[in-house]
């Protein structure tokens, strides 16, 4: 009955209905409040659809209305009287459709929101930080240093964007092998703990345990293992292992030679081989060069031979140790 009357309406509002079809829609809007209410609400929807052109029938309502009005004119006055009253427009069947319709793209929005892909920033200043990310991995970062990340990490890869210097103890879960990325250099995790720092000249890597690859896009780079220290120098794009360490890399028992290396790349080394911290008071001392060979000798002694040699102040901190010029 409804596709019925749906066509019938087609016709009606298009214009097009018989006489037939006038006694069919008058009897049927005599029928119900349900129907007349219906025939309101079609009405109106059909009213509103008159600017609509192209390959869509206009509906002439004006005439539809006319037609039928001269139909009632003729019929018995024992018939009822037929009054159009139209629905408030949050009523209709449109407002509904149209109202579910914002809902279901309000609620595509926000789940899009909540779920795209974002980078997750952790940034230290004149102290260090500790985070653990999903995969387990624990990062020590140093004062001024910064990582960014997806919020995705784990999921697909495990890609993090290194500015400073950081310690990281890698974890295993997820997918993807933990890959580092300082300026152009990758550092790719092969089971291991090490550190990267970041320096306007050069990427230093340091290997406490394990192996990882050290590399860029066009440079296959180096594979550095437990206790190896290998530089990439930014201008020569070139990378270097400054020195091997003792296989078991533990203190006391280290070999270190030291060819005019600058105090930057040795001091790498010997915070990698004696597990310690060492920073330079100014930025200028990294550039000073060092000849001098190491067997065997404490942290204490190594430390006390290279200020010596280079004439600098050595102070222990809470952290570690501080080199400086002497007056």
């Amino acid at each position: 009955m409804t596709t019925e009357i749906d066509n019938l309406l087609a016709r009606y509002f298009g214009g097009n209905a018989s006489e037939k079809d006038m006694q069919w829609l008058e009897n049927w809007l005599s029928e119900s409040k349900e129907n007349r209410d219906y025939f309101a609400e079609m009405t109106a929807l059909y009213e509103k659809l008159q600017p609509l052109s192209g390959n869509v029938p206009k509906p002439n309502t004006a005439k539809a209305k006319k037609v039928f009005m001269e139909h009632i004119s003729k019929s018995e006055t024992t018939k009822p009287v037929i009054e159009f009253k139209r629905k408030p427009f949050y009523q209709s069947s449109f407002f509904r459709v149209a109202s579910i319709f914002l809902l279901v793209v309000i609620s595509a929005v926000a789940y899009y929101l909540l779920n795209a892909e974002k980078e997750i920033v952790f940034a230290t200043a004149t102290s260090k930080g500790q985070l653990q990310l999903p995969d387990e991995t624990k990062i020590q970062l140093a004062e001024n240093s910064r990582i960014v990340y997806s919020s995705n990490f784990s999921k697909k890869e495990k890609l993090i964007r290194l500015n400073g210097q950081a310690i990281f103890n890698v974890g295993h879960k997820g997918n993807g092998k933990l890959k580092v990325m300082v300026d152009e250099t990758f550092v790719e995790d092969i089971g291991t703990i090490f550190e990267v720092k970041t320096l306007p000249d050069k990427v230093s890597v340091s290997v406490k345990q394990g192996t990882v690859r050290f590399y860029t896009l066009a440079n296959e780079g180096l594979t550095l293992h437990s206790t190896e220290t290998g530089v990439y120098d930014k201008k020569t794009k070139l990378f270097r292992i400054l020195a091997k360490q003792s296989e078991n890399g533990i203190a006391g028992s280290v070999h270190i030679d030291f060819q005019n290396m600058e105090l930057s790349d040795a001091i790498a080394i010997i915070e990698n081989a004696y597990n310690i911290n060492i920073r330079l008071a100014e930025s200028s001392l990294a550039d000073r060069r060092i000849t001098v060979n190491f067997d065997g000798e404490d942290a204490d002694l190594v430390l006390q031979i290279m200020t010596e040699t280079l004439n600098l102040n050595l102070e222990q901190t809470k952290t570690g140790y501080a080199l400086s010029k002497r007056n």
